[in-house]
């Protein structure tokens, strides 16, 4: 079969075929990958910063935002049947189990055990088929086959919400998102979703597609970070000087969730966290409940815009793609099926 991977002998990202995986345990299900969403983990990976393949092996398959229909499943496995759509979640947990793997929180795992399909120890989904075990997949309906690609990035976005308002001591009602990406913008939409009077902040041009789109969502978009206060933060744009800028900005007992900025050197506004019963905290990866509350979130959620997120590109052009840097699309999605 086709597969897009990572060759760590040679430090090359190359098309190659492989071997059709096959069912090898009764709790296992077959299925073949419609397509796969591209992101910057990607494209850091086939630079080589991080992520090794699978034990024994010297390459490893990319992709952890796909979509896949069923093929075949195991004995064991109910609720799913040939032609059901799924998303795979990425994680899979430590053996033997930590504490958080162990009820069911992968996302959370403390013993740094974990392996991620596609980044982290195991083969990704950049290819034609993929197995997985019934507990690693999520059913989607097919009403949403065109927009599931986006399950597994909202769900990232829905875990770092989730924690924000949790950590929140008060009553959060205004949100601010810096960068305008695909993670920001589906970030804005939930934190609208959840009642917040939301702002984002990003650099692009009034006239950028990714401006346009926000305010198509009836979200505020500022090129400035104003001297409001804001009760959550969510840094979605991977640069540390903008997050350090939008901590300045957190308002009495808010919450800032950082999802893609590097280490910095910067000024902390320590007294000012201590004085205002502030909350700074980081967020990767999601877990279950993150996968359903982003299919539910999908299903109300308007669909034009959600259409305008996705750019679709041949499988042909993958390595083109995360081999160059992110464009003006919100998210790259390579059709692999078909």
């Amino acid at each position: 079969m086709r597969a897009l991977a990572l060759d760590y002998e040679s430090q090359t990202l190359k098309h190659c075929e492989l071997a059709e995986p096959s069912i090898c345990a009764p709790d296992q299900v077959l299925f073949r990958v419609q397509e796969c969403g591209v992101c910057g983990t990607d494209r850091e990976l086939a630079l080589f910063h991080f992520g090794y393949p699978p034990d024994g092996e010297h390459i490893m398959v990319l992709g952890h935002e796909a979509l896949g229909q069923v093929v075949e499943t195991g004995s064991r496995v109910s609720g799913f049947t040939r032609g059901d759509w799924v998303a795979p979640m990425v994680r899979r947990m430590c053996v033997p189990a930590c504490v958080c793997c162990a009820r069911g929180r992968r996302d959370l795992c403390v013993s740094g055990g974990f392996r991620e399909r596609g980044i982290f120890g195991a083969h990704g989904y950049f290819s034609e088929y993929a197995v997985d075990c019934v507990t690693d997949l999520h059913l989607v309906p097919a009403e949403l086959a065109d927009v599931a690609v986006l399950i597994e990035p909202l769900s990232v976005v829905e875990k770092a919400v989730q924690s924000a308002l949790r950590a929140h001591q008060s009553v959060p009602r205004t949100a601010l998102v810096v960068g305008a990406g695909p993670v920001g913008a589906l970030a804005a939409m939930v934190l609208q979703y959840r009642g917040l009077d939301v702002a984002v902040f990003s650099l692009e041009d009034e006239d950028h597609p990714r401006a346009r789109f926000l305010k198509d969502a009836g979200v505020r978009y500022m090129r400035s970070i104003p001297a409001d206060r804001y009760d959550v933060i969510v840094e979605a744009c991977g640069n540390s000087k903008s997050a350090f800028a939008a901590l300045a900005a957190l308002g009495p007992c808010g919450a800032m969730v950082v999802l893609g900025a590097v280490s910095a050197y910067g000024e902390v506004p320590f007294v000012q966290m201590i004085l205002h019963n502030q909350t700074l905290l980081g967020s990767v990866n999601s877990g279950p409940e993150h996968f359903e509350a982003a299919i539910a979130d999908l299903q109300r959620m308007d669909r034009g815009l959600l259409v305008r997120l996705i750019e679709r590109r041949r499988f042909e052009d993958a390595r083109a793609t995360i081999l160059s840097p992110a464009g003006m699309e919100s998210k790259a999605v390579h059709v692999i099926a078909g």
